[in-house]
């Protein structure tokens, strides 16, 4: 599931917090797609998208991260990882509780937020530097 051709979903209500993030992880080569709640997400999952990774705020209108996150971990999609940003202190608590893969506190530094996914997500320059090398 951890391809590199498969996108990251990044599911967040901000547009300038989504677009920001998309830029820097197509910056590393990424492919991105962006979800504006939880209940586009869904929908984006339902017509087939298999994203790589899940990039989920949890406070959000329509479906919150929460519900959307409860829904993903009860079809056959349960083992994408998912890594919740929040300003919420006290969501990294319910993240564990969630099955999170990791918990990140907005405002996120793009160095940690990149780290985090590489853990999950090969960078497709990196692979590409790698097969070369």
């Amino acid at each position: 599931m951890n391809s590199t051709n498969a996108p990251i979903l990044i599911v967040d209500d901000d547009d300038d917090i989504r677009e920001l993030i998309k830029v820097f992880l197509e910056a590393e080569g990424y492919r991105v797609n962006g979800a504006t709640d939880g209940l586009d997400a869904w929908e984006q999952v339902q017509s087939g998208l298999q994203p790589s990774l899940i990039l989920l705020d949890l406070m959000m209108p329509r479906m919150d991260g929460e519900q959307f996150l409860k829904k993903l971990r009860s079809c056959h999609l349960s083992e994408i990882p998912v890594i919740i940003l929040s300003g919420n202190i006290s969501a990294k608590e319910k993240s564990s509780g969630l099955k999170a893969s990791c918990f990140l506190t907005k405002p996120v530094e793009i160095d940690e937020l990149l780290n985090a996914v590489r853990r999950f997500v090969h960078s497709p320059i990196e692979s590409g530097l790698r097969k070369r090398g």
